[in-house]
């Protein structure tokens, strides 16, 4: 009977502890998920139909029913999705703790593709990045997490290629983001083009290039595998497609202007020895332009490299928890 007895206690043990670590598992903090994206089914270059995103929930998230904002960061080129670690690791969580910032939601999205980066842009060659982002990943954020479901708890933050993609999309849709902090975009002046092709020449960076031409420059009556204009600085149509990347910073100003809504903040930061001097040129342009047009934006140059660390990241950490408003 004793024996019984003991067998019965170890099976009570046993189940305890496989729902306690289920239990675990269900409440992790951070889900590492693959969502579907059929935004992405059908360019000439094919993507996975599922990609990548890495949430972190905030420190309470299971002990209420409370809902929050969200963060949706683009990583730099070449890096992955884990990139975001840099914005919601332990510097953002010691933050939580000590009262200097709100809790938040922060997702890194996927946009790693075989030349190492989509720019998250719409491309008939490389899939349509930002419809992904636009309409498979927040309404799945929104249907699968507690997310406060308004613009003004939205707000898109990137670094480099990834910053030039928070300010593309935040432009293209100031009706569902509402706060935009890019680092270290990817952005041109007037002479940027000519500036940066020539150091991604002498660098040999020859797939960053094809990746920025299939994105930027497409072209689908390509052959051999080459469906996009290569670089041609004597080709005026060519350059043309190329500068609309990162570049023609007044005419996207002037589109932005004209939509019916605008985003409420824009925090643009650089470092001066950047490595990429013409990212630091293409800011510091942006930055003037926008008040030029009266566009109201808050910059900085950190006095930095190229980089994301822990340090500037708390930057947009701050910047967030001050831009969206008190739960509405």
């Amino acid at each position: 009977m004793l024996k019984i007895q003991q067998t019965f206690t170890a099976l009570l043990v046993i189940i305890a502890l496989s729902v306690s670590s289920l239990s675990m598992a269900v409440n992790k903090k951070i889900k590492k998920i693959k969502i579907d994206a059929p935004s992405l089914v059908g360019s000439i270059l094919e993507n996975n139909s599922k990609q990548k995103i890495e949430v972190h929930l905030p420190p309470s998230y299971y002990e209420s029913n409370k809902s929050f904002p969200v963060i949706y960061y683009f990583h730099g080129y070449g890096a992955t999705v884990s990139e975001v670690k840099r914005l919601a690791g332990f510097r953002y969580k010691e933050m939580v703790k000590d009262g200097e910032v709100k809790e938040m939601i922060i997702v890194g999205i996927n946009g790693r593709n075989e030349f190492g980066g989509s720019f998250f842009v719409n491309s008939p060659v490389t899939g349509n990045w930002e419809d992904f982002v636009v309409n498979d990943v927040v309404p799945f954020m929104d249907k699968t997490f507690r997310t406060i479901k308004k613009p003004s708890q939205r707000g898109l933050a990137g670094f480099s290629m990834g910053g030039f993609s928070a300010i593309n999309i935040g432009f293209n849709h100031p009706d569902i983001f509402k706060h935009v902090f890019a680092l270290s975009p990817g952005l041109f002046d007037l002479n940027g083009m000519d500036n940066a092709a020539k150091m991604w020449d002498l660098h040999d960076e020859k797939i960053f290039m094809q990746g920025y031409a299939a994105a930027f420059a497409p072209n689908v009556d390509g052959k051999d595998g080459i469906y996009w204009h290569e670089w041609d600085n004597t080709n005026k149509d060519i350059v043309k497609l190329w500068e609309a990347g990162f570049g023609d910073i007044d005419a996207k100003i002037q589109r932005y202007k004209a939509k019916s809504e605008q985003l409420d903040s824009i925090y643009v930061e650089w470092g001066n020895k950047d490595f990429y001097g013409w990212i630091v040129d293409g800011s510091q342009y942006f930055v003037e332009q926008l008040k030029a047009n009266e566009i109201k934006v808050t910059s900085f140059d950190h006095e930095g490299n190229h980089i994301i660390n822990s340090l500037v990241a708390a930057d947009m950490t701050k910047f967030f928890s001050e831009a969206f408003p008190a739960s509405e």
